[in-house]
């Protein structure tokens, strides 16, 4: 278990591992999850923690439950603020060379324009 994970309660322990299992594709969308017994098994969780991290995920739009069915990885994924801050970042540094190219051309017309008056 990695250290970020480490203060994250049990629960959402379990939400996070399930959601990397679906953003890494070991979880494709239409797959079924295990029985709430057999989450709590394979986590090694109570089941009260086993069924709250499956409401959380039902809740966050990762998953569906179809009752008396199963529970099943939805076909969207939901927005992740992860992968959305990455994103963010990756934008704000695009920004940031586009940025200092057009300080250094701005230097440079002005030098231009200075040294003819």
């Amino acid at each position: 278990m990695d250290s970020v994970r480490a203060g994250l309660a049990t629960y959402r322990r379990v939400v996070e591992q399930i959601k990397d299992e679906i953003r890494s594709g070991a979880r494709q969308p239409g797959d079924r999850l295990p029985g709430n017994r057999r989450l709590a098994e394979d986590f090694g969780v109570s089941l009260g923690t086993a069924q709250k991290a499956l409401r959380v995920l039902q809740d966050e739009g990762w998953v569906v439950t179809t009752p008396a069915v199963g529970v099943f990885v939805a076909a969207d994924r939901p927005s992740d603020p992860i992968h959305d801050l990455d994103d963010l970042r990756a934008e704000v540094q695009q920004l940031r060379r586009i940025t200092d190219d057009l300080g250094a051309r701005l230097d440079r017309i002005e030098g231009n324009t200075q040294g003819r008056g």
